[in-house]
């Protein structure tokens, strides 16, 4: 499970990061085209703006659940015991 969380939310290379980036581009360019003042964002920009802080607390909670997920002791194949056999004494 860490490796997918991984893939879908590291913080360089993660798809969740790299798609909050086009965005927050996209935001950025399309205020830039609207002129609009900080604060006075038209609605389209200022859900854009949300989206991009949205999916931005959505991958730091991504990393902490993989990070919890790499900590957290992994089951024991299928068949195998849980405990080695004692060894046996021979006469």
């Amino acid at each position: 499970m860490a490796e997918v969380l991984t893939e879908i939310a590291a913080p360089v290379n993660g798809l969740l990061p790299l798609t909050r980036d086009v965005v927050v581009r996209a935001w950025i360019a399309a205020r830039d085209l609207q002129g609009a003042a900080h604060g006075e964002e038209p609605e389209p920009l200022a859900r854009l703006k949300d989206t991009a802080i949205s999916m931005s607390q959505a991958a730091d909670v991504m990393l902490r659940a993989r990070n919890h997920a790499a900590r957290a002791p992994q089951p024991a194949p299928a068949g195998s015991p849980s405990r080695p056999a004692p060894a046996r004494r021979t006469p």
